[in-house]
């Protein structure tokens, strides 16, 4: 009787897979219907450019609906990546071919960060990794005080983590000794995230979950200066939220951080504030052509004057898309979505002139009774979603997607 069970059961599960194969060929419109499901709701666009796809590679499991924006770092002709699974990789950024691949046997939750032959990758078990970034041979590992999101910064002599616990430590590149560490009070609440430390010359410059930014003697861990980009005011502890999750960028002599429920500020390397304006985030800013650009935590796209702070223009049409943080790509900024799109905007103005969807092809399932439309159905159980910051190159912007994807992308005006 149950193998009787288990052989309609199984002849059932066939004949809706031969059915779903079938039904394919038969009707090429299929695709295009659920393209034009995926598109529904999303904003028009100028079509002004060519997006194509030189690669893709899948790369472990991905960080799926994890709290992770593990990124691809390119050291020469050279992408390197770590998977949350625990992998390492070295690609080759023409093809995607895999130069070599190591098991830290970790989760990952940062990384990766590289200079000069080494690597840097940060472990959940509270490790960070020393690797040669010729072969991936681990060199040392040292014991953190607490997981690290954000990956490392560095200098000649040292490597800076900056750890959820509210601390940065400070460990030298030959041995991975301590030299010091530096912690901050932290508040009840936080958005788990935190940037990667900005180092300079003679300090080390990151944001705290207080709303702070702070300067570091970079030799000695003693705070130099401190500026408040946010007050965690309100009457909840989510309204005092004012963490600075984003890497503080510096050009010219200036420094800009953001914060979440905070503004957006350009600071002198001495802690003198040159201006700041309203812009809630918990993403980078990012510095092209005179301008700053920001993805709001309202999932706008908003442009200011680098010299004044002034606002030059925002970008509304994506609201409600759960934004990554917006990248420049030659005379574009790209920003990508939680459902995989990828959107193209110009940078002088911020008209959307491109679009396309990364993530896997949607499966065919016969559903009875049911339009074409209806029966492409995207893949169920996996985040399709792209959190991790694009990566500008040469050859094109590299994208790593939820589902573990890391692709390369040609844009080019059509």
């Amino acid at each position: 009787m149950r193998l009787s069970s288990a052989f309609v059961l199984l002849s059932a599960l066939l004949a809706v897979q031969l059915s779903g194969c079938a039904s394919q060929p038969a009707n090429q419109s299929e695709p295009a219907a659920a393209d034009a499901a995926d598109e529904a709701g999303l904003p028009d666009y100028a079509d002004q450019t060519a997006i194509s796809i030189e690669w893709r590679k899948q790369l472990g499991v991905g960080a799926g609906t994890a709290y992770t924006r593990l990124r691809p770092v390119l050291s020469g002709d050279t992408v390197f990546m770590a998977d949350t699974s625990g992998e390492v990789y070295a690609l080759d950024l023409a093809d995607g071919s895999e130069q070599w691949s190591i098991d830290l046997e970790q989760p990952v939750t940062a990384g990766v960060a590289e200079d000069n032959g080494q690597l840097f990758v940060a472990t959940r078990d509270g490790f960070l990794h020393c690797l040669n970034s010729t072969d991936g041979r681990e060199i040392w590992r040292a014991r953190m005080t607490s997981e690290s999101v954000a990956p490392a910064g560095i200098d000649s002599k040292r490597v800076f983590i900056h750890t959820v616990d509210g601390r940065v430590t400070a460990f030298e590149r030959a041995d991975g000794k301590q030299a010091w560490s530096y912690e901050t009070a932290m508040p009840v609440l936080t958005v788990r995230g935190t940037g990667t430390p900005l180092v300079l010359d003679p300090l080390v410059i990151t944001g705290f979950a207080t709303g702070k930014l702070v300067a570091l003697d970079k030799t000695l861990g003693i705070p130099r200066w401190e500026v408040r980009l946010a007050s965690p005011d309100g009457r909840s502890e989510l309204e005092r939220l004012v963490d600075v999750d984003g890497a503080p960028i510096w050009d010219n002599g200036v420094i800009y951080a953001a914060s979440y429920h905070g503004k957006l500020a350009a600071v002198s390397l001495n802690g003198e504030t040159r201006w700041e304006e309203d812009g809630s985030t918990y993403t980078s800013p990012e510095l092209a052509l005179g301008n700053l650009y920001l993805t709001l935590d309202s999932d706008h796209i908003q442009s200011y004057d680098m010299a004044s702070g002034a606002k030059v223009w925002t970008q509304k049409a994506l609201q409600g898309r759960r934004l990554g943080q917006v990248s420049a790509l030659g005379s574009w900024l790209a920003v990508a979505d939680s459902e995989g799109y990828l959107h193209i905007m110009n940078q002088v103005d911020g008209e959307l002139v491109g679009r396309k969807l990364l993530r896997p092809k949607p499966l065919h399932v016969n559903y009875p009774n049911q339009t074409d439309g209806t029966n492409w159905r995207a893949l169920r159980g996996r985040d399709m979603g792209i959190r991790s910051p694009l990566v500008a190159t040469d050859k094109g912007l590299l994208v790593y997607t939820n589902a573990g994807e890391l692709l390369l992308l040609s844009v080019q005006a059509d």
